[in-house]
């Protein structure tokens, strides 16, 4: 560099051989050689490391499917949770409006019915969804109570009238929570969550 030699060929030549992946005089082929084995390890490390990921997350979708354990087990979970709360208040409002020990039977008849419906529903979803409607169904016979015999009121129709708003008005919030939650979890169902053992 201080014989004032003239390097421009050189100078090309090594940037050429650089572009087209040869090797300059001053560079060493081994170099060469570990950078490219190099490269390619890291390649297979990461087609290695997706791989485990895309399987990790088959094994996932696996154990969530509608028709995997986890989710069979959930849907009875609560199938059986939604079926007692809809039975008891169904046994409650009738007792109290028929006056009636029928009424017990009419119960104990709408908690296995809608025990046995709930747990066939195809995923959680379904039966989440499904349960919150039921509950929300038999909370809004609950102004009913009104009008029963049992219900002691002095002011005759229009006092039972009063009583009817009243409690229809108390039930207004928990009937949209409940029909809320059937709304939500129908719109995470995947397929058809009606479908009995499909």
């Amino acid at each position: 560099m201080h014989c004032s030699a003239d390097l421009s060929d050189y100078r090309e030549r090594a940037e050429s051989d650089e572009a087209t992946g040869q090797y300059a005089p001053g560079n060493s082929r081994s170099s060469g050689t570990a950078g490219r084995l190099l490269k390619s390890v890291t390649r297979t490390l990461r087609e290695t490391i997706g791989n485990r990921g895309n399987s990790a997350d088959l094994d996932r979708e696996e154990l969530l499917a509608p028709d995997g354990f986890v989710d069979d087990t959930l849907t009875v979970v609560v199938g059986i949770a939604a079926g007692a709360l809809i039975g008891l208040l169904g046994t409650t409002v009738l007792a109290v409006v028929t006056g009636s020990p029928w009424a017990l039977v009419a119960g104990l008849l709408i908690w296995l019915g809608s025990t046995a419906y709930l747990v066939r529903r195809r995923t959680v979803q379904g039966a989440i969804s499904a349960g919150g409607y039921g509950v929300a169904l038999v909370l809004l016979l609950v102004p009913v109570l009104a009008f029963s015999p049992a219900t002691d009121v002095d002011g005759g129709l229009a006092e039972r009238g009063s009583i009817f708003l009243v409690l229809g008005i108390l039930v207004v919030g928990p009937v949209l929570i409940a029909a809320g939650i059937g709304w939500t979890a129908a719109q995470f169902a995947p397929g058809d969550g009606d479908a009995d053992g499909e």
